[in-house]
């Protein structure tokens, strides 16, 4: 098996730590020791993702400190350093934090219903946050990490293989060095979607299971699966393409339902679509249209489906039969 560089045993050690604060069972600190077992620079490379991530705390929490080394750390990781890490505290955290370069409040970035952003990164990437979406950015000289806490964005990463671009959502991680993929949080689960390169798809759980993905290809990982490696992989560049039209503007309908489509106008419109009856929101329907224009979508579901469209309110258009 290839040798892993210094680079990526420091990426999977932030991995492990990131696994370990979301479930430190039994069987995730039996995987742990095997890690740390395969490769003599493990422990070193984890003591130092956990000061990471220590110093990082909450993202909300501002400059608060967790303690570097909780009692979930394997007992082998802590042998030798107790007595040194009962000296620490916020002063020396601080400079610590300062030293690895890491951010303790990261950038927060939101769009409202309706509106759409396009935001350059010091870094030479580029990010384009969708509609009523939420999410954080922390660049560090080792790493880059965004959390996307709701909605939709799409990444154009500038390349630095030695510093991972990273982006959480829900429990699932995406990372990349130089490529560009979009990541969305639904309801019941998190869709993401490469344009170029690859990337790399995982749960935050289990971080030794990653997915591989490259261009043209997208994953859906349900809120209820294991890990993304027991979902289906989707190669189907238009589709990719038609998922991603809201950056010029669009929805592309090939073949999905009224409810479908009523949902996603829904998401950008102050004025919401109501579709009456399963039957009819079940109906099929094909063409291009404006994010912000739902009347045209309904004239155009009146006379494909021939449904009734009436305006109850000032802020709703009815749909039925």
């Amino acid at each position: 098996m290839k040798r892993q560089t210094a680079q990526e045993i420091e990426a999977d050690a932030l991995d492990w730590v990131m696994a370990l604060d979301r479930s430190n069972d039994a069987r995730s600190q039996r995987r742990l020791d095997a890690w740390l077992a395969g490769d003599t620079r493990r422990q070193g490379a984890f003591l130092k993702a956990q000061a990471m991530w220590a110093t990082l705390g909450e993202e909300a929490s501002g400059a608060e400190v967790t303690p570097l080394f909780p009692a979930a750390t394997p007992r082998r990781a802590r042998r030798g350093i107790d007595r040194r890490t009962a000296m620490v505290g916020g002063g020396l955290a601080a400079s610590l934090a300062a030293a690895i370069g890491f951010v303790l409040s990261p950038q927060v970035y939101r769009t409202e219903k309706g509106e759409q952003r396009a935001m350059p990164l010091e870094d030479g990437s580029t990010i384009r946050i969708n509609t009523d979406s939420a999410l954080s950015v922390a660049l560090t000289r080792e790493r880059r990490r965004i959390r996307l806490k709701d909605g939709e964005a799409w990444f154009k990463v500038a390349h630095d293989k030695a510093r991972p671009f990273m982006v959480e959502a829900g429990g699932v991680a995406v990372r990349a060095t130089g490529t560009a993929f979009a990541v969305r949080r639904a309801e019941n689960g998190v869709d993401v979607l490469v344009t170029e390169g690859s990337v790399d798809v995982w749960s935050l759980d289990a971080p030794d299971r990653k997915v591989a993905l490259k261009a043209g290809q997208s994953l859906f990982v349900a809120n209820a699966a294991p890990a993304p490696d027991k979902a289906r992989i989707l190669d189907d560049a238009g589709e990719v393409r038609r998922k991603l039209a809201w950056r010029d503007g669009r929805i592309e309908l090939d073949g999905e339902t009224l409810g479908f489509a009523a949902a996603e106008f829904n998401r950008y419109n102050r004025l919401q679509l109501r579709v009456t009856g399963d039957a009819l929101a079940g109906e099929r329907l094909y063409g291009v249209f404006s994010v912000d224009d739902p009347e045209a979508f309904a004239r155009a579901a009146q006379v494909s489906l021939q449904a009734s469209v009436q305006r109850p309110s000032s802020d709703e258009i009815a749909i039925s039969r």
